[in-house]
């Protein structure tokens, strides 16, 4: 039987998925792992990356899926950009070879700006953070400028219905269908190349099983 959650936990797990913090931020983020490791791969699986490319992730989690980006390629540079403390720690101590090959990096953001220069990566991509994005366009332009000319942004996230069922997405979370995503990139540099749908049954932060559909939003610089 599924436990109840009483609205306090459900807010404070809204928050712990948006920023892990402390103790119970390690436990969220090893869950998040799991659940989200489907649409992690097929994200990256729709990238479709190439040997020597620059990759950037927004929102890495504890990093657990990059070993399935470095079998990807050859020569990949990766760099991670978190808002979570926690998360860039768990992350550096999850891949201390990528570290120490100067094949990875990591670092912190404040979800806004990215601190790169102009035309530095091939490709970008993200799972599952735009429900927290608190200013989404200007996110998306910032996204635009470090792409090169031609790049790609991947955005992977769960449909709005099916996050609407969801117990603990009342607070912290922004929702959207595609239709809300084809009028956000409007507002944005950005050409809209594909929005591929898929579904599958995963078991929700709260022990649901349900059937998560989602959507991978290809755009080109």
């Amino acid at each position: 039987m599924d436990k109840e959650f009483s609205e306090k936990e459900l807010n404070e797990l809204a928050k712990q998925l948006s920023c892990p913090s402390g103790k119970t931020g390690l436990a969220v983020a090893e869950q998040m792992n799991k659940s989200n490791i489907s649409m992690t791969l097929a994200t990256i699986e729709e990238s479709d990356l190439k040997d020597g490319q620059f990759v950037l992730e927004l929102g890495h989690g504890n990093g657990e899926h990059l070993d399935l980006i470095f079998h990807q390629a050859l020569d990949l540079h990766y760099f991670g950009l978190e808002v979570s403390k926690l998360m860039k720690e768990a992350a550096e101590r999850n891949n201390d070879v990528f570290l120490i090959n100067e094949w990875a990096t990591f670092s912190l953001y404040d979800g806004l700006k990215l601190p790169f220069d102009e035309d530095i990566f091939d490709v970008i991509f993200t799972v599952n953070t735009i429900y927290f994005w608190t200013s989404p366009i200007q996110l998306l332009k910032d996204i635009h400028r470090v792409l090169k000319k031609g790049g790609t942004c991947y955005i992977t996230f769960a449909q709005k219905k099916f996050m609407q069922g969801l117990s603990f997405t009342k607070n912290e979370f922004t929702m959207y269908d595609d239709n809300d995503i084809v009028t956000l990139i409007s507002k944005t540099p950005f050409k809209l190349i594909d929005i591929i749908n898929k579904s599958e049954q995963v078991r929700s932060k709260t022990g649901e099983v349900v059937k998560r559909d989602y959507a991978i939003v290809c755009l080109e610089a």
